[in-house]
């Protein structure tokens, strides 16, 4: 056999064995989602006010609750309690995709307040926006709750990235344990949010180091941050031992087995739990350069 066809055979197998490290949607459902979360338990990670409420029960840190509003009633009480609060984050319990939350910077008066990007908010502006997350517009008009969350102070790390926007970890978890990680950078394309579809930029996060060694975003890879110039390579995630402990006590507080658990580190707490999706996306194979598939252990 000449070496060519021999190398082209060995190109075979070895281009057949990094498809079956990759995880599809259908392979995903059929080996993670379905086998580790039972549906019955999908509320507890889809309502992120209830999650909020099991991770607490569980010591595992969280965002403080400022508000919360169940019905239309709640609301005045609600902006009263936010009157002398000089940023806050308001959020439906039910959303995706950063949909319908609205971030506070900073007061500029008793009532008046600015957003991120300096658009004012008022108290008339916030009832109306409370009123909408209540009546479903975020939650594909289902009836929701909507709540209002101290407003997280990013890590110098992250600030210095994107200070327009919070950078997060996402990191998955199988029975609990940290299996793959990466950090969640905005961009202006992206509207200020850590969202890799929306033109976000991701980071691939060694395990073992809690170094960044890959970037990735829009389809190609990069080292810089295109709009702040930043280096995106060789940086090391601040308090990476604690963030993969917090993933670790949140995949163990809710009766799901796969999950990916976005985290941030607060400048003053340390790592916090945003949220916990029970069917997180496949782009982090992409950030990371190689399939789960070649992270998940043989007996989960």
């Amino acid at each position: 056999m000449s070496s060519r066809v021999t190398a082209l055979r060995d190109g075979v197998r070895h281009l057949l064995a990094r498809r079956r490290l990759l995880i599809g949607i259908n392979r995903r459902n059929v080996e993670l989602i379905y086998p580790h979360n039972p549906r019955a338990h999908y509320p507890l990670a889809d309502d992120k006010l209830l999650t909020k409420e099991i991770l607490s029960a569980a010591n595992v840190p969280v965002p403080r609750t400022l508000a919360v509003c169940t019905g239309l009633a709640d609301i005045p009480r609600a902006i009263g309690r936010l009157d002398d609060e000089s940023s806050f984050v308001v959020k439906p319990a039910s959303s995706s995709g950063g949909q319908g939350i609205l971030v506070v910077t900073n007061r500029v008066e008793p009532g008046r307040w600015r957003r991120a990007g300096g658009n004012e908010v008022t108290a008339a502006s916030l009832q109306q926006h409370l009123a909408e997350i209540i009546f479903g517009a975020y939650s594909g008009d289902r009836t929701d709750r909507a709540f209002v969350e101290e407003r997280v102070v990013p890590h110098q790390v992250f600030g210095d990235l994107w200070a327009d926007g919070l950078c997060d970890l996402r990191i998955i978890t199988l029975a609990a344990q940290p299996i793959m990680a990466m950090l969640r950078i905005p961009t202006t394309r992206s509207a200020g949010r850590a969202n890799l579809h929306q033109g976000g930029i991701g980071l691939a996060i060694d395990m073992a180091s809690g170094k960044s060694f890959r970037a990735w975003s829009q389809g190609g890879t990069l080292s810089v941050h295109p709009e702040s110039g930043r280096e995106l390579l060789g940086l090391t995630m601040p308090d990476w031992p604690a963030v993969l402990d917090t993933a670790h006590r949140a995949g163990a507080a809710l009766p799901l087995g796969y999950l990916g658990t976005d985290v941030v580190v607060d400048a003053h707490r340390g790592p916090l739990v945003l949220e916990v999706n029970v069917r997180p996306g496949l782009e982090i194979q992409n950030v990371n350069g190689r399939g789960l598939g070649a992270v998940l252990p043989e007996n989960p």
